[in-house]
C-alpha cells in the first residue's frame, strides 16, 4: 500500500514531455510509482481532475536567508507560490561564511543592505554544516540551498575596504570557498554593484571561479551594470567564464532603464554566441517590470569603502561629486519618479510609499539630496522598487527555455503585524505571475513553462533526487489550476495570497493542502552533490 496516491491528475513531469493523464504514487517520502490508474489502496489520497501535477518549484534566486534564521513569524509567502526549494545567498550577500573577527559587521552588512524590514540579524553560523545542523533541529516546512556571497566571503577574509586582496587573502578566500563547497554549498554569488563584492576585479573572480569550476559549482551573478553599460558587464563575466571555465548563471536578466529597451534580442544573442563558443551560460528572471533593491545601490562604491557606517558618514555631508554621481545612477534607473521608497525599517515611516520625488519636495531639497538625507535617517537600510524595465523586453526573455524563473525575494510571512511596510509582490506573487503571463501572452505551452521552474533549475544547480516527476526520486510535488492561476500582489497591496496553487508535498507530507498551509514541517538545508 502506498502512503499517498494523488489520482487523476494531468502530469508535467519537469522534462517538458507532453503532459498526460496519470496517477501518481507516494511511499517513504519518494515517488513510488506512475500508473495510468492506480485501483489499489493508499494511506492518503488527493484528487488532481483538472489539475497539472508538477515537481515541486525551485526560486533559483532567493534572498530568504533569514527565514532560517528567525524563529519569531512563520514563513508562508513562497509556500502558496507552490515553492518547495530556494537558493538563499544570491547577489554576493549571504550569512555564511562568518567568524568571530568580522561577525558583527557582516551581520550589519547582511541585514541593511538586503534592506530587511524585520530589523537586523545577529547571525551565529560560521559554515553551512552549522547552518545545516541548528536549521534541523527547528526545520522550516520547505527546502532551502546555499549559496556562498562573494561580498560575505571576502567581508569574512579581509573587512569592508575598497581594495585588492593581498596574495595571502585571497588564498584565504579560495581555501574557504572550497571548505564551504565541501561542505554542500551550490556555488558562490556575485553581487557586483554592492560592495564589498563590487570591489572585485577581474583577476580575483576567475581564481575564486576555479574552485567552483573544481566543484563542478555554479557561479551567480548580480552583474556589476544591468542598464547603460550592460553589454560591457555582460562582456566581463564572459570573460570570467571563459577563463575558468565556470558555469555562469546570470541573476534577474533584465535591461534598466528607457536607452536600453528593445535590445533584449541583442542581448540573448550575445549570449547565445558565447555559448556557442563552449561557454556554460544560463540565467534567471523574474516576470515583473519593476525592480527592487536598497536605496544605497544608488551610491558610487567609493562611497561604501570601509562599510555602512563609512558611508552613511559621507553623506552626512555630501560632496558634491557624491551627489551628482548619486544623481545619475538615479536617472538610469528611471529618475526620482520611478524611485518608490517601500520600506525605512520604521526609522523614517513617513516616507515609505513615496516616490523619491515626492520626498525630495516634501523636504525642499533636490532629489539627490533627499537620498541622502533618508540614507542617513535610516542608518543606510532603506528599501525601494525602481520602474525601470520594458514589458516587451520582459516577455522576449521570458520565452528562452535556457532562462529559468527566480523570485529575487523573500519568504515573508502574511502578517501585518510582523511586516508594515510595502513589498515588491515578487515576494509573493513571482512564480503564478509566470504561468499567469505564460498563459495570457500564448508564450509557450504548459510543460515548457513548468521545465522553466522545476527541471531546468534542478539542472543547473546539479540536483539528482528533484525537478522531476519519476519513480525514486524525492516526492516534492506542486498541484495547480493552470486557467485559473493568478498572482493577487499588487505594488501598493503585495501581501496577498495567489489563486490557483492547490497542493504543495515535500518529501511526500502535505505542506499546503487545499490551498491552505498545514503544520508540516519536512524541509531542510539541501546540500551539493546529496539532493
Amino acid at each position: 500500500m502506498y502512503d499517498l496516491v494523488i489520482r487523476n491528475g494531468t502530469l508535467a513531469d519537469g522534462t517538458r514531455s507532453q503532459p498526460r493523464r496519470a496517477d501518481l504514487c507516494i511511499r517513504a517520502g519518494r515517488i513510488a510509482g506512475i500508473a495510468d490508474r492506480y485501483d489499489g489502496e493508499a494511506g492518503r489520497e488527493i484528487d488532481a481532475s483538472g489539475k497539472i501535477v508538477a515537481p515541486g518549484f525551485i526560486d533559483i534566486h532567493s534572498h530568504s536567508d533569514p527565514c532560517a534564521l528567525i524563529r519569531d513569524f512563520v514563513p508562508q509567502a513562497k509556500l502558496y507560490q507552490g515553492i518547495t526549494l530556494e537558493i538563499t545567498g544570491n547577489c554576493g550577500i549571504s550569512c555564511l561564511p562568518n567568524n568571530d573577527a568580522h561577525r558583527d559587521e557582516i551581520s550589519r552588512y547582511f541585514s541593511t543592505v538586503l534592506g530587511l524590514p524585520l530589523g537586523s540579524l545577529k547571525l551565529t553560523d560560521d559554515s553551512v554544516s552549522d547552518f545545516a545542523q541548528r536549521v534541523s533541529k527547528d526545520p522550516p516546512a520547505t527546502n532551502y540551498g546555499v549559496l556562498i556571497g562573494h561580498g560575505t566571503l571576502r567581508g569574512s577574509v579581509m573587512g569592508f575596504g575598497m581594495r585588492d586582496p593581498t596574495p595571502g587573502e585571497l588564498e584565504e578566500m579560495k581555501e574557504t570557498l572550497d571548505r564551504e563547497l565541501s561542505r554542500g554549498a551550490f556555488g558562490m554569488s556575485l553581487g557586483l554593484i554592492y560592495p564589498p563584492s563590487s570591489f572585485g576585479k577581474m583577476q580575483e573572480l576567475v581564481e575564486l571561479s576555479k574552485v567552483l569550476k573544481k566543484h563542478e559549482a555554479i557561479l551567480s551573478v548580480h552583474m556589476r551594470n544591468e542598464g547603460p553599460r550592460i553589454f560591457e558587464a555582460l562582456d566581463e563575466m564572459i570573460q570570467v567564464a571563459g577563463q575558468s571555465g565556470v558555469h555562469l548563471q546570470i541573476s534577474h536578466l533584465k535591461l534598466m532603464g528607457k536607452p536600453q529597451w528593445g535590445r533584449a534580442a541583442e542581448l540573448l544573442q550575445k549570449i547565445e554566441d558565447a555559448r556557442r563558443r563552449g561557454l556554460n551560460i544560463t540565467c534567471d528572471q523574474y516576470p515583473y517590470t519593476a525592480t527592487s533593491t536598497g536605496l544605497s545601490a544608488l551610491c558610487p562604491k567609493w562611497a561604501h569603502d570601509g562599510g555602512t557606517d563609512q558611508l552613511v558618514e559621507r553623506l552626512k555631508n555630501p560632496s558634491e561629486q557624491l551627489l551628482r554621481e548619486i544623481g545619475q545612477e538615479m536617472e538610469n534607473r528611471g529618475g526620482p519618479e520611478a524611485v518608490l521608497i517601500t520600506s525605512t525599517m520604521d526609522r523614517m515611516p513617513e516616507a515609505n510609499g513615496k516616490t523619491i520625488r515626492e520626498v525630495s519636495e516634501k523636504l525642499g531639497c533636490s532629489p539627490a539630496q533627499a537620498v541622502a538625507k533618508c540614507l542617513v535617517q535610516c542608518r543606510g537600510g532603506v528599501c525601494c522598487n525602481y520602474f525601470c524595465l520594458n514589458a516587451e523586453d520582459m516577455l522576449a526573455i521570458m520565452k528562452d527555455l535556457r532562462i529559468s524563473v527566480g523570485s529575487d525575494g523573500v519568504n515573508y510571512p502574511y502578517d501585518p503585524g510582523k511586516l508594515r511596510d510595502v513589498m515588491h509582490p515578487r515576494n509573493f506573487g513571482t512564480f503564478p505571475r509566470f504561468l499567469q503571463t505564460v498563459r495570457e501572452n500564448h508564450l509557450m505551452p504548459v510543460q515548457d513553462a513548468v521545465y522553466k521552474m522545476t527541471g531546468l533549475s534542478a539542472s543547473i544547480l546539479g540536483l539528482k533526487e528533484r525537478g522531476v516527476l519519476q519513480v525514486g526520486k524525492a516526492a516534492d510535488i506542486t498541484i495547480f489550476d493552470y486557467e485559473t492561476v493568478e498572482d493577487c500582489a499588487t505594488y501598493v497591496d503585495s501581501m496577498v495570497k495567489p489563486k490557483g496553487i492547490e497542493h504543495v508535498l515535500v518529501r511526500g507530507i502535505p505542506v499546503l493542502s487545499g490551498g491552505k498551509a498545514t503544520d508540516a514541517r519536512p524541509g531542510a538545508i539541501l546540500l551539493h552533490g546529496n539532493s
